[in-house]
């Protein structure tokens, strides 16, 4: 695109997103501002069922196509097939179908790292209580600058079932080698489970590619999308390592002669009716940024304007960078010397109208850079943390 026609596709969307225009709007991490269109959806769905009700066979087709298009939309976005992906309410659903879908004994172990988010820690320190599971921690270094595969390899012993990292760190943003460690579980039969809450929609994702046999992602992060909503993809051709541990009416074949059988594929892992209005919003954020957005220039333009904001922070004084590397990804960790970082938050939004997170683990900043936002937004935040 030309300068101009970027300039104008980037207020057009900025006009589909009134929460980006209010504020500063820099925590996209936590969660992203929904498009107009995503609200307007899920009022149509749920006027139609006031309007008419959820009973007859018309309700329930209906009902069900929004369902597949949910799940078609994300195969498109991870490079799945439909069959791979099943409906989650956010990636700690994930995580957890996952976890607790292999057979575990006492004295197992699950090779992690010490870069991963509580929804993925979670199910594991429950089974490791549960059934007495060991974990055993890859050190990646404060800032996770250390070589994944290096430090995970010298974790793998006999007793290791699983391995569970994040693709994008949720601390400072770096982009772990997923398909290293992938390509590490392989040669020693061992499933990888990966958390996708800070990837999906911030770095492009080809799961083919990655050859990986889990991926959990969230919607309300950076695809913008409604609470409630999220994806797993179970690889095919793992998915004999784990069973459905929770079932219901999605998971199973509703056919004539058949009392119980599970769903061939990844849909066997849905459990029941989800909220039909949230999974048309999920499927109208997904087709926007598809077809109006369009997912290479946004992957583009958050690379640009992460790029931008690291280099511009550096500049800071007393500002120390925990993000080793330059528009890798849309997350940049900081530290700001001799200040309380719940403080800085507060600050930033009471009198700039900006809107940062910190992480209350490494006592550190985080800022979230949306396809949505502009160098001047990022001018801005550096001008208010200098008069800090």
């Amino acid at each position: 695109m030309t300068t101009v026609a970027n300039h104008s596709h980037i207020q057009h969307i900025r006009q589909a997103m009134p929460a980006a225009t209010s504020r500063i709007y820099l925590n996209n991490g936590t969660f992203g501002p929904m498009p107009t269109g995503v609200v307007e959806e899920m009022q149509a769905r749920l006027q139609y069922e006031l309007q008419h009700g959820r009973l007859g066979t018309a309700a329930f087709e209906m009902m069900k196509s929004i369902y597949g298009e949910a799940r078609s939309h994300v195969a498109h976005l991870l490079n799945a097939d439909v069959q791979e992906i099943a409906l989650t309410d956010n990636t700690g659903e994930g995580m957890n179908i996952v976890s607790y879908g292999l057979n575990w004994r006492a004295g197992d172990e699950v090779v992690t790292t010490n870069h991963e988010h509580i929804s993925a820690l979670a199910p594991l320190y429950q089974l490791r209580d549960r059934y007495g599971i060991v974990l055993r921690v890859a050190d990646l270094g404060p800032n996770a600058e250390q070589p994944v595969l290096a430090a995970i390899q010298a974790l793998i012993t006999a007793r290791t079932r699983m391995i569970v990292l994040s693709h994008v760190t949720w601390t400072n943003g770096v982009v772990l080698d997923v398909a290293a460690v992938t390509r590490l579980g392989r040669e020693h039969g061992i499933p990888v489970l990966v958390d996708g809450a800070q990837s999906a929609s911030d770095i492009p994702i080809d799961v083919k590619a990655l050859d990986v046999d889990f991926y959990a992602i969230p919607m309300q992060k950076w695809l913008c999308g409604p609470d409630g909503t999220g994806a797993l993809y179970v690889n095919r051709n793992a998915q004999h390592y784990i069973t459905s541990t929770y079932v219901g009416y999605w998971s199973i074949k509703h056919e004539e002669g058949v009392e119980w059988a599970l769903e061939e594929y990844a849909q066997r892992f849905e459990l029941g009716g989800r909220q039909t209005a949230a999974l048309a919003g999920q499927a109208k954020v997904l087709a926007w940024m598809k077809e109006e957005v369009g997912y290479t220039w946004l992957f583009e333009r958050i690379k640009t304007l992460s790029a931008y904001a690291h280099n511009e922070l550096k500049r800071i004084p007393k500002l120390e960078m925990l993000t080793p590397q330059a528009g890798t990804s849309g997350l940049i960790g900081f530290r700001l010397d001799g200040f309380d970082v719940a403080e800085v938050v507060q600050r930033l939004h009471d009198t700039h109208n900006i809107y940062i997170r910190n992480i209350p683990s490494t006592s550190s900043l985080r800022v979230s850079t949306g396809f949505y936002n502009t160098e001047a937004e990022i001018d801005t935040l550096i001008q208010a943390l200098r008069t800090l």
